[in-house]
Formats: structure tokens, C-alpha cells, sequence
């Protein structure tokens, strides 16, 4: 086990150095565009400045050492403005975590709830009207999703407090309240996922002869749901790290967008807007670093859910 722990976050290092790798030499082949803006309006003179405090003058190897050892010291150099990236990210992150982990615990968890409920009792009423809702939710476009939320929370329901307040303390109550709905629409979209894959999943064990011995046995319904979902337990960890995360990863820039949030997502897009090479190369890493170690994690609970899987084979 210690052995193929060590291996996988060996390979998960590799991935990332890969990345980081590639990453470095889309930018360094790619003009910087704000290059040609500063020769426009200050000449060619005030374009070599620029380039030589971004080390852009420097031969390709002396700039990606100097980048490889920034990053590993955390150094993600500065914005277009001089504020050190470092800093707005630390700014930024948390306010996305402060939503997406409850929405990521909510989905997952009512997301097995309702897939094992309505495979378990498939053909009932409540199965298909379950199905009916997570298919619905499957096909609604997260930013329509997202404005009708708030239209709802505004002109119905009369909410004051459904957008962020810059000038309040990031964890003031109206911020929190703030994320909300944010909370709701991104748990909406991703229990949906959870709860198709676990359905799909788990109709797919009962037909097997284990849950047909414990029915045979008098076993109860929420017996046979036990043993089937722990038996459907690996391809679902595949579903959520492959479907859900690629999806969280997207949704998190509509989101935030529309409800206002100064988190991650609406940092990438400003920057992307704005032409701030030094945030989107760092936002950029970060969705690496988070596919990676979600590939990582995935990988390690295979063999925690499932003891029969070699080490040495995998």
C-alpha cells in the first residue's frame, strides 16, 4: 500500500511539473499582447521595460528557471497593476471554497441518496419523478439557473442580501448570506450528476447474485441499497473526479459572474478581459493542480473502498 501511495504521488508530481511545463511555453511562443498597446501609446522603449521586468528579454532556458523557482517559492509574480498575484489569489480563493465545498458535500450526499433510493425502488412512483427532477436538473443551463435564482430571491421573495458586498468583511453575515444561493444553484447542477451515475451504477449491481440472496433472505430494502452502493462505490469515485470536477471547474466562472462574487472564476475572467498574464498563468496552474489531485485522490480510494484491487497490477 505505502509503496503504490508513494508511486501515484510520484506520477501525480511528473503531472504536474508536465503542466507546468507546457503552460510555461504556450506563454513564452505566445506575443504579449499588451505589448503592442504600450508601443501604440509609449513607444518601443517603454515596450523593452516592460518586457525586461517581466523577464521576457531573458533566453528561453534563464526564464524558465527563473519562473520554475518562483513558483516553487510561491512567487507568482505581479498583476498588470504591481500587486503581487500571490496576494489577489489569497484574496480570491477562499470566497470560492466558501461555497463550493457546502455545495460539493450537499450534491454528493443527496445526490447517493436519491440515485440509490430511486434505483433501489425503480418503477415506483418516486423513482420517476425523481428521475424526472435530476434529468431536469441535468439540462438546466447553470447561468439561466443561476438568473432565475436571483431574479426569484429579488422580486418575489424581496431579498436584499443575495449580492456581495465589497465594502463589508469578507465573513460579515451579509456576505455569507450572500453565497447562498450560489450554494443551492451549484448543489443543484452537480446533485443531478451524482444522482444519475449513482442510479445507473447501482441498477447495474442489483441484477447481480449477492442482492439476490439478501432479498431471498427477507434482507430489507435499505439493507440491499447498503451492499449495492458499497459495491458500486469505485466507478461512482470515477463519475464524481472525471464529470463533476471538470463541471465544478466551469461552473464556478458563471456563478460567480452572475451572483457578483469576487472569487476565482471572476478573477480569471477580469484578467482574461483585461490582458493580466500574471493571474491567468497562476488561475491557470491552480485548475491544473486541482485536476491532478483530483486524479490523485481517485486513484487512492480505489484501493480504500475496494481491497481486492492489486497495487503492483494498477
Amino acid at each position: 500500500m505505502r509503496r503504490y501511495v508513494a508511486r501515484r504521488l510520484g506520477w501525480a508530481a511528473v503531472s504536474i511539473w508536465v503542466v507546468f511545463t507546457a503552460i510555461f511555453l504556450l506563454f513564452a511562443y505566445t506575443p504579449d499582447p499588451n505589448e503592442a498597446i504600450i508601443a501604440h501609446y509609449s513607444g518601443e522603449e517603454a515596450v523593452e521595460a516592460w518586457a525586461a521586468a517581466r523577464n521576457r528579454d531573458l533566453p528561453l532556458y534563464e526564464r524558465y528557471a527563473r519562473w520554475a523557482g518562483a513558483y516553487l517559492t510561491l512567487d507568482l509574480g505581479r498583476t498588470v497593476g504591481g500587486e503581487p498575484v500571490a496576494g489577489v489569489l489569497k484574496r480570491a480563493l477562499p470566497i470560492t471554497l466558501l461555497y463550493v465545498v457546502p455545495a460539493t458535500v450537499i450534491s454528493t450526499v443527496g445526490g447517493v441518496a436519491v440515485g440509490v433510493y430511486t434505483a433501489v425502488r425503480k418503477g415506483g412512483y418516486l423513482d420517476r419523478f425523481g428521475t424526472a427532477v435530476v434529468y431536469s436538473g441535468f439540462g438546466l443551463p447553470v447561468f439561466w439557473l443561476s438568473e432565475i435564482a436571483l431574479a426569484v430571491a429579488v422580486d418575489e421573495w424581496e431579498l436584499a442580501v443575495v449580492v456581495w458586498n465589497d465594502d463589508a468583511p469578507r465573513y460579515a453575515t451579509e456576505n455569507l448570506a450572500a453565497l447562498v444561493l450560489p450554494t443551492l444553484v451549484m448543489a443543484a447542477n452537480l446533485l443531478a450528476i451524482q444522482a444519475r451515475y449513482t442510479r445507473a451504477e447501482v441498477l447495474d449491481v442489483l441484477p447481480e447474485q449477492f442482492v439476490r440472496t439478501l432479498r431471498a433472505n427477507g434482507a430489507r430494502s435499505r439493507d440491499v441499497a447498503r451492499h449495492a452502493l458499497r459495491n458500486a462505490a469505485v466507478p461512482l469515485v470515477s463519475a464524481f473526479c472525471i464529470e463533476a470536477l471538470g463541471l465544478l471547474l466551469v461552473t464556478v466562472y458563471v456563478v460567480e459572474i452572475v451572483f457578483g462574487l469576487p472569487g476565482v472564476g471572476a478573477l480569471a475572467y477580469d484578467a482574461l478581459l483585461n490582458r493580466d498574464a500574471g493571474i491567468v498563468l497562476a488561475v491557470t496552474m491552480l485548475i491544473a493542480v486541482v485536476g491532478v489531485f483530483g486524479n490523485l485522490v481517485q486513484d487512492l480510494l480505489y484501493v480504500a473502498l475496494d481491497p481486492r484491487i492489486d497495487y503492483d497490477e494498477r
